[in-house]
């Protein structure tokens, strides 16, 4: 009797069998078996999704458009580096341009990362997840590598970073003909993903393609300009080879974010919910004035404009008593002398969080949140049991999640099925800093403790939970 079913060319080295084995799928099969849920730009988790407002941010498009068409002999940057702080809508613009590459049939790939998303923040997936995009789509040469270098070698998903790049991206792509035009796989929210190391990493190796100087493929890259990000990216290695836009308020995303503003607002006095009280409200609603007061207040940042939006447009009240209450909040505010570069988002946050009723319940579910969502990205096993954070924080911590947020609700999604997650990652950020947040904050270590007492506390009343 074998003990290994079809073995072909088998080998042990060192302890280790190597070798090819008929597993029964197919290597892009077995790669799919590696691949998140959800990290793609057309991801059906990403529904719905964050992209520019019709009419905005053409500049920044276009521009990067171009970069994508300059042939590598021209133009020696194989990286494009789009980077600024929380809210400037950095997520939106790379899912425009994705869209926008796959009708021209550019798009080899993309991967969102996504701090608070289980195997969305981590870098052991990008990699197999941008090969098996490029081997997926009409391109056998691709596929028919891939297929190969799988077959060789099955686990090769669960390999480090550099020789999943080296054996599913370059060796195959090396094989294309050296005029094809360039791939290009945008990766989104680098600085989301866990852990300053593995960030500078796959800089690192994105920028050693330098070194292959007919390799159809080009990387379009976002994050934060966190220092050890900016420090990669200012390294010889990459430094001449990429190309890198700052996204920072100016006179055109002023005007786009009023475009945006504006279209919102119409939305919402037409909406089933407001019309029959909108009807009698003079147009155009909010006036000019005001419509130009949140715009300075944004300062640059959309999801300003789209908290206002939410908050405003909530079915539960008053538009025009909702925008009250924000505009009177930043002209009570317009003295603050801060240098927080979030601080009209910070009051808008802090606005938004006065109007609960009940706030430190309020805040107790919001930390929960976070800390059962940290629990469920630590062990990814816990999601299919934790699915239901709602009924999670009623039976285990007494808290009564949907009461508590319904005044936030433009903050923070609840799902029918009891999910809870926030709509951006500036808020949980705003939360969990003290500076920025005041009576606000939320001590993260604090309430792991005491979500531990309350599974201690379940435990011995029932003490067939702590079975195993």
């Amino acid at each position: 009797m074998a003990y290994i079913e079809d073995p072909r060319d088998v080998y042990i080295s060192g302890g280790t069998f190597n070798g090819r084995f008929d597993t029964g799928l197919t290597g892009l099969q077995i790669l799919s078996q590696s691949i998140t849920p959800g990290a793609t730009h057309d991801a059906a988790q990403q529904d719905p999704p964050s992209k520019c407002h019709p009419g905005t941010r053409k500049k920044i498009v276009k521009t990067i458009l171009a970069w994508t068409r300059r042939p590598l002999e021209s133009d020696k940057s194989r990286i494009f580096w789009m980077n600024g702080p929380a809210g400037v809508g950095k997520t939106a613009i790379a899912r425009t341009v994705c869209e926008r590459l796959l009708k021209s049939g550019q798009l080899g790939g993309s991967f969102f990362f996504a701090r608070m998303a289980a195997g969305r923040n981590t870098s052991e997936c990008l990699f197999p997840a941008i090969a098996y995009q490029l081997a997926s789509a009409d391109r056998p040469t691709i596929r028919n590598a891939v297929e190969e270098k799988i077959k060789d070698d099955p686990a090769i998903s669960k390999k480090n970073m550099k020789l999943q790049l080296e054996k599913l991206i370059i060796e195959p792509l090396r094989l294309l003909d050296p005029s094809t035009s360039p791939l290009i796989v945008v990766i989104d929210g680098l600085d989301e993903c866990q852990g300053e190391t593995a960030q500078k990493e796959i800089v690192q190796l994105l920028g050693s393609l330098s070194r292959y100087k007919h390799l159809p493929i080009k990387f379009i890259l976002t994050s934060r300009p966190e220092p050890w990000i900016q420090h990669e990216f200012d390294t010889p290695l990459l430094l001449p080879h990429t190309r890198r836009t700052f996204l920072k308020q100016t006179s055109e995303t002023d005007k786009d974010i009023r475009t945006f503003l504006r279209s919102g607002f119409t939305d919402i006095c037409s909406a089933p919910d407001h019309r029959l009280a909108m009807a009698s409200v003079s147009q155009p609603w909010p006036a000019d004035s005001e419509a130009d007061e949140l715009v300075e207040r944004a300062s640059g940042q959309f999801i300003y404009a789209a908290t206002v939006l939410k908050f405003v447009g909530d079915p539960s009240n008053q538009p025009t008593v909702q925008l009250g209450l924000i505009l009177s909040a930043a002209r009570a505010s317009k003295n603050d002398n801060s240098t927080n570069p979030f601080a009209d988002l910070d009051q808008l946050y802090i606005q938004i969080l006065s109007t609960s009723p009940d706030k430190r319940q309020t805040l107790d579910v919001l930390g929960a949140v976070i800390a059962l969502t940290e629990t469920i990205n630590g062990f990814g096993d816990l999601k299919r049991y934790l699915t239901n954070l709602c009924r999670v924080m009623e039976e285990l911590l007494g808290l009564q999640p949907e009461k508590a947020l319904r005044t936030i609700r433009s903050l923070v999604d609840v799902s029918e099925i009891g999910k809870v997650k926030f709509f951006h990652k500036s808020f949980p950020d705003f939360l969990l800093n003290a500076s920025r947040s005041g009576n606000y904050f939320i001590d993260i270590n604090a309430v792991h403790s005491r979500m531990a007492l309350a599974c201690l506390k379940t435990i011995r009343l029932d003490p067939a939970m702590g079975e195993t």
